[in-house]
């Protein structure tokens, strides 16, 4: 008796658009976040504030390094740095 085997089971479901759940999650957060800044700050300190708020929410949502989303790696950067000694 031959049993069928799921293929693909790394990849990740698009759900919006050609975005996963999880890079959609990180885009509107990062969206939000510089809407609630451009309410706060106006004019060109805006640009300096959102631009790399921007880079930062846009690399958490697509940057992956050896195949590990880069969220992992900033979880190790802190536990490693929390570490006593």
């Amino acid at each position: 008796m031959r049993f069928q085997l799921p293929q693909f089971i790394e990849t990740e479901i698009k759900i919006v658009g050609p975005f996963t759940l999880q890079q959609f999650l990180w885009i509107a957060g990062g969206t939000a976040f510089v809407f609630l800044l451009y309410t706060l700050v106006k004019g060109v300190l805006f640009f300096v504030f959102a631009i790399p708020i921007l880079g930062i929410f846009l690399a958490f949502a697509f940057l992956k390094i050896d195949g590990v989303p880069l969220i992992i790696y900033a979880g190790f950067i802190f536990f490693f740095s929390s570490i006593p000694g």
